[in-house]
């Protein structure tokens, strides 16, 4: 018999053996503990080493909780033997419902097994045995729902989900239950639910080709892969959730947003006319939202939440949660009491229908619009309208800064009143790197923390996998009694993913964090170079805010250098940190460039003109190790990202690298894509530099620095993107020198 043979059938005896008294099959739990025993003994688990069982009782509050108990701690497990006569169970994992079970699986091999789960990948050690003897561990949620939304940018597989395969999405979903998430959203994109709802007027459109009515930047929704594979991506996935008892809110009411554009067929066909628009935003016909005013349109946008509920919910007749973003982001009309209305009739309209035809599902008011468009005072005088006992605030912008910002459910009267949820942003799609702001969020979890109307804490952002120890502040908070402050995360998350490393890491982490949450939702170093350049203002007030934490945190880069390369946790931390870092080094030193060339205009410069040429070509300099430092991932180029996309379902628009580079590099979207920072970024800030040179020897105190700039996007993007990829070795000698060059150009400070 074959290796592979064997282990099947390791697997399928431990499957028939896991099955509890109450008749439940736990097969895939069953597997997934003789997988990892394996991996941690390189030994076949014993027959009914584990049991696994359901019982509803088990949780105190009906909040998601577990039970791990050795034998001669729990009188079940001690009793049960199987009808072959073998040995007791030695460990019962009794869950709440289906989830809860995995939770239990996962905390058991983590408390005994000593594995550590990460979003990019598992920390399984190798031990001779795993003790299983004297457990009796109780774990119950704090918060009921534990949710992370997947968003519908596109740019870089890392951070879009809208690149991933099955596989990736497997491996993602595995993550989330192993860090005792409950709910996900993905808001990627309609799919094919167009096609689903209104078979007659929408037909597929051809993958081959642009997509009729696109647009420009992040609206140029072109497809790289046919929504029918999309589609069937869709249903798989959130199938392999469902089986494992995570749950994911269909999306209701006016769906159309950019990232769900109504088809030109459905246009053409149905005619459907729009609300009223005051602010020009999705303006395009295909942006605008249909006239909700009359019930036939309420109706047509709803046949797409039943077609959602059918084909991606599985056709479950109660799906345990309905989500929506209202007139999300839209202003209809310049007066506020006629735009408030319209948007409460829209509200109303469609809660009706859910509370109706949908009874037990939990509606998610997604607090978007709220914080966009609304006043504080008009969410609260929304509230009368719910239901309490059915409709949930679902805020997360509970780290918007600053901490007097009254726009969010500090001050909208919900706290200790309303249920609601508290939970972070994080960033927009062009905030790619470290950036979680734990003073902030810290302060403000203190007043949702012990309130019993707080009824979730949530990951809501515009980018996955950007903060890698945000991530796990965060899914230690959602679960945990009580507040885990960073400091303590930082800890556990160094010892549990760095090995003998850990401390070595901790120190650099503790080094740069002050420098990453000067940032808030948005913004870069290379929106700054192409966008603002040397010509932008720069406010006395943000230049001392961040002069002394960046200059500490410049120590970081002689640290990383030191760091092994052979380790992937290591070496992708390490490229985090380091960019980060040099992120905000570029910033400062450019702000206090363009502070200094305002006071040159005047002609009343102190710093001697010279020294701004100079000032200017270390930032050349600092963009160009900037490039380097990006190249030595393939995390970061838009080419690899490209690469990977083909390899998981053909790519059949051969058109279809433009549209990814349009989608990533316009102004919006632009961050730390190796493309754009090599081939744009730094040529770009060398002109600025040059033209600088010029206006000094020559005295014109009023040449334009930053000209051109989207003219040389363009250009970019008529090349072939393969033409742009990273050219620099990936090795520990390259990482090293990046690292140590940067030290030095920080060194040497003007």
């Amino acid at each position: 018999m074959s290796n592979v043979k064997i282990i099947a059938a390791g697997i399928v005896a431990c499957a028939m053996a896991c099955v509890s008294v109450r008749g439940g099959d736990f097969g895939l739990q069953c597997a997934e503990f003789a997988k990892y025993y394996r991996a941690i003994t390189d030994r076949e688990a014993p027959g009914e080493i584990v049991k696994f069982a359901i019982d509803p009782k088990v949780s105190k509050s009906g909040r998601d909780a577990y039970r791990i108990a050795s034998c001669g701690r729990d009188a079940q497990a001690a009793s049960f033997t199987s009808r072959t006569g073998c040995q007791p169970v030695q460990v019962t994992i009794t869950g709440s419902n289906t989830r809860s079970v995995w939770y239990g699986l996962y905390d058991l091999l983590e408390r005994r097994g000593g594995c550590h789960w990460f979003w990019d990948g598992d920390v399984v050690p190798k031990k001779d045995a795993i003790d299983l003897s004297n457990l009796d561990v109780y774990e119950e949620a704090h918060f009921e729902y534990r949710a992370i939304r997947y968003f519908a940018h596109r740019g870089l597989t890392r951070f879009q989900a809208e690149h991933w395969g099955l596989d990736d999405w497997k491996k993602e979903i595995d993550w989330i239950l192993k860090r005792r998430l409950n709910t996900f959203m993905l808001r990627i994109g309609q799919d094919d639910l167009f096609q689903l709802a209104f078979p007659d007027t929408c037909a597929y459109p051809d993958p081959a080709k642009r997509l009729p009515g696109a647009a420009t930047g992040y609206n140029d929704r072109t497809l790289f892969w046919s929504l029918q594979y999309r589609g069937e991506l869709r249903r798989n996935l959130q199938k392999y959730a469902f089986e494992r008892g995570l749950m994911a809110p269909e999306d209701f009411g006016t769906m159309t947003h950019w990232y769900s554009r109504t088809p030109e067929d459905f246009l053409d066909k149905k005619n459907p006319p729009f609300l009223p628009l005051s602010n020009g935003q999705y303006g395009e016909r295909n942006g605008q939202v249909w006239d909700i005013r009359d019930d036939k349109w309420v109706d047509e946008y709803w046949k797409m939440t039943k077609a959602a509920v059918d084909a991606y919910g599985q056709g479950a007749p109660k799906p345990q949660l309905l989500h929506t973003i209202g007139l999300g982001e839209r202003m209809c009309y310049k007066d506020r009491k006629k735009n408030f209305d319209l948007k409460i009739q829209a509200l109303d309209k469609f809660l009706a229908r859910a509370h109706t035809d949908y009874p037990d599902a939990k509606v998610l008011l997604a607090g978007w619009d709220f914080y966009n468009t609304w006043k504080p005072e008009e969410v609260r005088a929304l509230l009368p309208r719910l239901d309490p006992e059915r409709d949930i605030i679902w805020d997360y912008e509970a780290d918007v800064a600053p901490i007097g910002h009254k726009n969010n459910f500090t001050n909208w009267d919900v706290i200790g009143k309303y249920p609601y949820t508290f939970s972070m942003f994080l960033a927009y799609e062009n905030a790619l790197d470290a950036r979680a702001n734990y003073p902030l969020i810290e302060a403000r979890q203190k007043m949702a923390q012990d309130d019993p109307f707080c009824k979730g804490y949530i990951l809501w952002p515009e980018s996955s996998h950007t903060d890698t120890l945000g991530l796990r502040f965060f899914t230690a908070n959602a679960w945990a009694a009580k507040p885990v402050p960073h400091g303590d995360v930082l800890d556990e998350f160094c010892a549990s993913r760095y090995g003998k490393n850990a401390e070595s890491m901790k120190a650099a982490w503790k080094a740069a964090l002050p420098a990453s949450w000067l940032r808030g939702w948005g913004s870069n170093y290379g929106r700054y170079m192409v966008g603002f350049g040397f010509d932008a203002g720069a406010a006395a007030g943000t230049i001392k805010k961040w002069s002394e934490p960046v200059m500490e945190a410049e120590a970081v880069f002689g640290l990383l250098a030191r760091m092994p390369w052979e380790d992937g946790f290591v070496r992708r931390d390490a490229i985090d940190i380091a960019r980060m870092v040099l992120d905000r080094v570029i910033a400062l030193r450019t702000m206090e460039l363009c502070r200094d060339i305002a006071t040159w205009r005047t002609g009343k410069c102190k710093v001697g003109d010279g020294n701004l040429v100079v000032r200017a070509e270390k930032i050349v300099a600092l963009n160009e190790k900037m490039a380097d430092l990006l190249a030595l991932d393939t995390d970061y180029s838009l080419w690899e990202t490209y690469q990977r996309m083909d390899a998981i379902e053909k790519i059949r628009n051969p058109a279809f690298e433009k549209t990814l580079f349009e989608n990533a590099s316009c102004p919006y979207c632009r961050s730390h894509q190796y493309e754009l920072a090599r081939h744009w970024y730094t040529p770009h800030v060398r002109k600025m530099t040059e033209r600088l040179a010029k206006a000094v020897a020559s005295g014109d105190r009023m040449a334009a620095f930053s000209e051109g700039a989207e003219k040389e996007r363009r250009a970019l993007k008529a090349k072939p993107l393969e033409s742009l990829k990273p050219t620099l070795p990936r090795t520990a000698e390259n990482f090293r020198k990046v690292l140590c060059d940067v030290q030095n150009l920080c060194a040497s400070r003007l």
